[in-house]
């Protein structure tokens, strides 16, 4: 087998954050659906073999690189985060609706959601990039590998603890609180 394929598809896996298809691997590394599909499974065996491996490859939406959940102890240790629930709703607000525009975030969850941002940013949970007057915030692969998410915003939803709705999610705390 082509283990320069394989190793191309683990740096993609690695890099993207989120769960990917096999055809959309294949068209990022220009090879066929094929030969991807047959790499990819002897990196899914190899990663299966090898106990020592902290990683694996999650196949349940998709194909996603992470840490194994035995490895849990050692990754929050290392990126310990603790959200106020204010923040942990603006970061709600953003990986469901991302990539938002910051002036609809604000106008939503309201000023102290530019704290919120601030704090994030600091822990590299989410991104943020100028656009026209106001900038673009996206989540980061770091907040997928620490919530242990495969990037799709229906698993998301379900995990939500939240008692609003999503789309109630991007209510100003004030309304929050008024409800």
């Amino acid at each position: 087998m082509n283990t320069q394929l394989k190793g191309k598809i683990e740096a993609v896996l690695f890099l993207t954050g989120r769960a990917l298809q096999i055809p959309e691997i294949a068209e990022k590394l220009g090879e066929s659906v094929e030969s991807v599909e047959e790499a990819l499974l002897e990196l899914i065996n190899d990663y299966a073999c090898r106990d020592e491996s902290a990683l694996e490859i999650d196949d349940s939406d998709g194909y996603i690189l992470q840490v194994k959940d035995a490895f849990d102890a050692v990754v929050n240790q290392m990126i310990p985060v603790e959200l106020s629930i204010a923040t942990l709703r603006t970061l709600s607000a953003i990986a469901l609706h991302s990539p938002i525009m910051q002036t609809q975030l604000i106008e939503a969850r309201g000023a102290s959601a530019y704290d919120h941002i601030k704090e994030l940013l600091n822990l590299r949970l989410i991104s943020k990039r100028r656009k026209d007057r106001s900038f673009i915030l996206n989540v980061t692969p770091r907040f997928h590998e620490y919530f242990k998410l495969t990037g799709d915003k229906d698993e998301l939803k379900k995990l939500v603890t939240i008692t609003q709705e999503p789309e109630e999610l991007l209510l100003s705390e004030d309304q929050a609180l008024a409800t």
